[in-house]
């Protein structure tokens, strides 16, 4: 199935000769791609995800028996085939930011009918606080609808000429299409446990390779890099902040903790608040799209004795949280964080060769 916003790259006959699945591969890791490859072989059918060039997550289908991750991409590459296919696609950030996670893609046995039907899918859904992808298509065009819990977090709809839409006009879209024609849907789970080993697996299933006259970072290298960023970010916000007490960086998806900075032993009595702020922000933020299509730049906290302010860095969906001794102003911690996001992104633009449009 097409995901929304994908732009077909190449597509390559695998009975030609000279053409492997694995210099294809080589190829997508050489020009940085962001996107997927789907393999189709006669009796089986496969993708890969890539990350700025590295491999982070993949689906394999036998028959019967799905994988998903390594084990995956393993089968992938040991299938041999006289016949086959690989398609090449880019997609947008976000939609590979997600698909780095997911597992589990399967198709639902029962298409959807009428907006009814497809209302009463999406409260199972909600009831049952799933996280993970639906994939809807239909006469007039593909949707993606990316779930928190639950809650749809945002939509994404393509037409057939190939226009994508996002957020309330792609829902009012698929709405429309769902109500007149019905739906085929496909749906898949979010995997923290793949999203948060994603280095490692990049990492295990392919080695870095020298592309011609260069040499392209390992994924050692740019976790390295990317840790290193986010402490100097933490570094400058403890400089600037005389009353600083905590600080933490962390993971929008997951809510994983990637750094800390913590002051004095005053910092003790704010660990239990610290731990729980990237929860706090990811469910203010999840709620605000819900209910509003808005986006959630900053959260502030104040108690007797401490002030707070959260904010998110939407470029590479991780936020930063700091807590401050009651005396510390909030709007210089307002301050202080933005000039520390500012920076950060425009370090991240030579480790993640994207443009710095924060």
């Amino acid at each position: 199935m097409k995901f929304p916003g994908s732009k077909l790259l190449h597509q390559v006959d695998l009975s030609m000769a000279g053409v492997s699945l694995t210099e294809i591969l080589r190829s997508c890791r050489q020009v940085g791609l962001t996107g997927l490859a789907e393999v189709r072989f006669p009796d089986a059918m496969g993708m890969i995800f890539f990350y700025l060039g590295n491999e982070v997550n993949a689906l394999f289908r036998e028959g019967a028996v799905a994988h998903n991750g390594q084990s995956a991409l393993e089968r992938l590459l040991q299938t041999q085939a006289d016949e086959g296919s690989v398609a090449v696609f880019e997609l947008p950030l976000d939609i590979a930011h997600l698909l780095r996670g997911i597992t589990q893609r399967r198709r639902l046995k029962d298409d959807i009918s009428n907006a009814q039907d497809f209302e009463a899918l999406l409260t199972r859904l909600e009831n049952a606080e799933h996280t993970g992808t639906l994939e809807a298509q239909t006469p007039a065009g593909n949707a993606m609808l990316l779930l928190v819990r639950g809650r749809v977090s945002n939509v994404y709809w393509e037409t057939p000429e190939g226009v994508t839409f996002e957020k309330g006009d792609a829902r009012r879209k698929l709405d429309r299409a769902v109500a007149s024609g019905g739906a085929s849907l496909v749906l898949s789970d979010f995997s923290q446990s793949v999203w948060k080993d994603r280095h490692e697996f990049s990492s295990s299933a392919t080695p870095p390779e020298r592309a011609p006259g260069e040499a392209p970072p390992s994924t050692e290298q740019l976790v390295s890099e990317e840790m290193a960023n986010r402490n100097q970010a933490l570094d400058d916000l403890e400089n600037e902040l005389p009353s600083l007490l905590q600080a933490v960086f962390f993971d929008l998806m997951t809510g994983t903790i990637f750094a800390r900075r913590m002051r004095g032993t005053h910092a003790l009595r704010v660990s239990l608040l610290a731990e729980r702020l990237p929860a706090l922000a990811i469910f203010i933020r999840d709620l605000a799209i819900a209910e509003d299509e808005d986006r959630v730049e900053s959260i502030e906290i104040a108690t007797e004795k401490v002030a707070g302010v959260l904010a998110v860095v939407e470029r590479t969906q991780e936020g930063i949280a700091v807590l401050a001794e009651k005396s510390q102003p909030l709007a210089s911690i307002h301050a202080a964080l933005s000039r520390c996001i500012r920076d950060y992104v425009s370090r991240q633009r030579p480790i993640r060769g994207t443009k710095n449009t924060q």
